[in-house]
């Protein structure tokens, strides 16, 4: 039963004929296999996807804007992101990719191109021999579109104009693209993402009229720890059976705003043509503050590999950490300190927050300026002193903790969600006057990046 939807939808969709052409005949089955034109649309122009096998739904930023149009949401009002793909693919072709989104109060807008050079044959003459004229071959697609989050819903929408030229044939057609991608109240920790891409009038090029590689997709994104997260994903193209798409994704931060991911994904669209290493795809990413670097390389068979780079810019409003706010100096000497419970607001799971505060404990000791209360006896403490809490701002319970366990000092946080991402506020307090010393907010984008936050947090946290 499971099955019927899928089928009834391909049994309405796949009607080519009576929908004008949009579809092949016998479409969303192998039977369509290389009847659909314009097939440089179906590879999204992204080395972190291609890396993850082609999954990524449910991720966001700039190169979001021709997989799913709802991930392109990312930039803050004020904030600008620019994303810069090439790709060396099989038998001399290439592509290059480019993206520009500009966030504002209505949402993001973004503007995207997407060139395919194929490599040109010779021009040959009546007899067979060449002429030595190369043949001019291309594609193009140049679109533009509209995203934006609404709580635990981000949309997104992408219209896009396409051209093809093979020798002195030429041809044009329009598409859509959009998507959606849900995120469940806590404590779930999962993310859904439904996307249709591809979706317009066919591609007449000469006396030939291919419909367009239409695709539907859907995935789950489940975030196992703040950096690992596994993609789940299944696509429905109209040239092609349906196929599954499973992959993971592991961030290790090495500095503040810096680290290094790691990829690796299976897609069992080429399975059965390339067999294991076909199927597999694989990369890493650089992070250095606001800059990206993304590699992928994905291997098929006999035929060869194909090599992806992007690059990535990001700047304006939440790009950078604002700078850390000072109120007061503090002793000279390593202090001890008492980190207690981070509160977590709506939309924050328990497990984000003490994550967050455990992050950020041990980057306060890395600094030197600190010496932790033993854990143990901190929730030991406050398990037994919850109730006399009761009617005391959150400044003064931290300054009652920090007294009860020998500490000087003491860490209080919050962290909050809005469209935009995660907001961690923390603050030091000292335990004989209850006096807030510092205060520092900083803005995370998404969780994997908790590490980089208690960095920033503690660099503040520490300063004179």
């Amino acid at each position: 039963m499971k099955k019927f939807p899928v089928i009834l939808l391909a049994f309405i969709l796949g009607a080519g004929r009576s929908y004008g052409g949009f579809f092949p005949d016998n479409a969303f089955t192998d039977d369509a296999r290389g009847l659909a034109g314009a097939q440089f649309l179906k590879v999204p122009p992204s080395a972190r996807f291609a890396a993850l096998g082609g999954s990524g739904l449910a991720l966001r930023g700039a190169d979001s804007f021709f997989l799913n149009p709802a991930g392109a949401c990312a930039p803050a009002a004020g904030g600008r992101a620019v994303s810069v793909s090439y790709e060396a693919l099989l038998e001399g072709a290439s592509r290059t990719g480019l993206v520009l989104s500009n966030g504002t109060a209505s949402g993001v807008f973004s503007a995207g191109i997407l060139y395919h050079g194929a490599s040109p044959g010779e021009e040959l003459d009546g007899a067979g021999s060449g002429a030595g004229d190369a043949i001019p071959a291309y594609d193009a697609a140049v679109g533009a579109g509209w995203a934006r989050s609404f709580g635990l819903l981000d949309f997104g929408v992408n219209l896009k104009y396409i051209k093809s030229r093979l020798a002195e044939a030429s041809g044009s057609s329009a598409a859509l693209d959009a998507g959606f991608i849900f995120r469940e109240a806590a404590p779930s920790r999962t993310e859904l993402a439904l996307m249709v891409r591809n979706f317009g009038p066919p591609l007449k090029l000469g006396s030939e009229k291919d419909p367009l590689p239409f695709e539907l997709g859907g995935g789950l994104r489940w975030k196992y720890t703040p950096e690992f997260n596994i993609f789940m994903e299944g696509r429905l193209p109209c040239d092609h059976a349906p196929y599954l798409a499973f992959a993971g994704e592991w961030y290790l931060p090495y500095a503040a705003a810096s680290g290094v991911s790691l990829r690796a994904g299976m897609n069992f669209r080429n399975y059965d043509d390339h067999g294991f290493l076909g199927a597999f795809a694989g990369g890493f990413g650089l992070k250095f503050g606001n800059l990206l670097f993304d590699y992928a390389f994905a291997p098929y068979g006999e035929l060869g590999a194909a090599h992806r780079m992007t690059a990535g810019w990001a700047w304006g409003a939440g790009a950078a950490a604002p700078p850390a706010r000072k109120t007061a100096a503090l002793p000279a000497r390593a202090s001890k300190l008492a980190v207690a419970a981070f509160s977590a607001e709506s939309g924050v799971t328990e497990t984000e927050a003490a994550v967050l505060r455990n992050l950020t404990e041990s980057e306060l000791v890395k600094t030197g300026r600190f010496r932790p209360v033993e854990r143990e006896k901190l929730d030991f403490i406050l398990a037994e002193k919850r109730l006399a809490y009761a009617g005391l701002s959150e400044a003064a319970a931290a300054a009652e903790l920090a007294k009860l366990s020998g500490a000087e000092l003491a860490v209080f946080g919050l962290v909050s969600r809005n469209k935009n991402g995660y907001v961690v506020t923390a603050r030091l307090v000292d335990a004989a006057s209850g006096e807030i010393l510092l205060s520092e907010s900083v803005p995370v984008a998404e969780d994997y990046l908790f590490r980089d936050a208690a960095r920033r947090l503690a660099a503040a946290l520490s300063s004179r």
